[in-house]
Formats: structure tokens, sequence, C-alpha cells
């Protein structure tokens, strides 16, 4: 007789964890904010175009995810600045004769959200994706070569992610 009610006891316990777990992806967003602009981010780098490639995706982005209507800044409810301070190429991987088979690239971008209609800045995150996030590897020789582009295509998605998480739902991302 006693197992009869630990069943339906597990199963509401998993029930509430479930619905509780589910309640904390509430966005964050003031409801006040409907439009965001998203100027050029500011290249710290050598690297020439990655800051238009980069912006192109985090606007592209937030239009996925359909909750803000990205505008020009004299229109825009929020505003986020993006500054990309650093970019890496380093070789990894060599093979029997020295030849490089495989690359590492890691972008740094800083970003920071302001609220235009109280001219505050709401937060700035150093370093979004932290130490893996802004980084990948690819492949130039062997069975699953890729491009340098198409590695940055990559951190760019993730960096992009994780700042729509940040500004709807106030997720940092390290």
């Amino acid at each position: 007789m006693r197992k009869v009610f630990k069943l339906p006891a597990a199963i509401m316990l998993a029930g509430s964890m479930l619905f509780f777990g589910c309640a904390s992806m509430k966005p964050k967003l003031d409801a006040s904010i409907k439009k965001i602009a998203i100027p050029v981010v500011y290249n710290g780098t050598s690297q020439y175009g990655i800051d238009t490639e980069i912006t192109d995706v985090i606007i592209k982005q937030f239009l996925i995810d359909g909750r803000l209507q990205v505008v020009q800044k004299d229109r825009a409810d929020a505003l986020i600045e993006g500054t990309l301070r650093q970019y890496q190429l380093q070789p990894l991987a060599y093979d029997v004769n020295g030849v490089i088979i495989s690359y590492r690239v890691k972008i740094i971008l800083d970003i920071k959200y302001t609220n235009l209609q109280t001219g505050k800045m709401e937060w700035e995150q150093k370093e979004v994706g932290g130490l893996s996030g802004g980084a990948t590897t690819f492949m130039v020789s062997g069975t699953n070569i890729e491009t340098e582009f198409a590695a940055r295509q990559r951190i760019y998605r993730s960096l992009a992610e994780g700042i729509v998480n940040r500004v709807i739902y106030g997720w940092e991302s390290y």
C-alpha cells in the first residue's frame, strides 16, 4: 500500500521542480523597451572587417528572437554598444612535417547596454562568452576542413546568443 502513495508524490515533486525551473525563463527586459539600436561594433583589432561581420550576426540574432525591433539610435529605447578588443589566430596542431593542420581563433568582445529612455547604462559585460565562449578551433587539413571565416561565424553566433540572453533574460555568459 505504501508503494502506491510514493509514485504520485514523486510525480508531483518532479512536476513542481519542472514548473518552478521554467519560471526562471521569464524575461527580465523592461516592458517599456520595444526598440533597440545596434551600431557597428568598434574594432580595436587589426583584423579588417570583423566589426561589420559580428554586428550583422548580433542584429540577426535579435531579429530571430523577435522581441525587440532593431532601429536607428534616434528611434530606439535601448542601445547595445560593442568593442572588439582582441582577435587571435594561433596554430594549434602540426603534422609530422611541421605543417599546420589546425588553428585556434579567439575573439574578445565587450558589450554595454544602455536604456535610452532613462539615459542610464544598465550593464556592461567584459569578455562576452568568457574564456571559451569567444574561441573555437578549425582544421585546415584532413577530413573536417573548415575556413577561418566559417570558424569566426560560429564564434559570432555564440556571442550573439549570449548578448540576446543577457538583454532579454539578464543571463551573463561566462
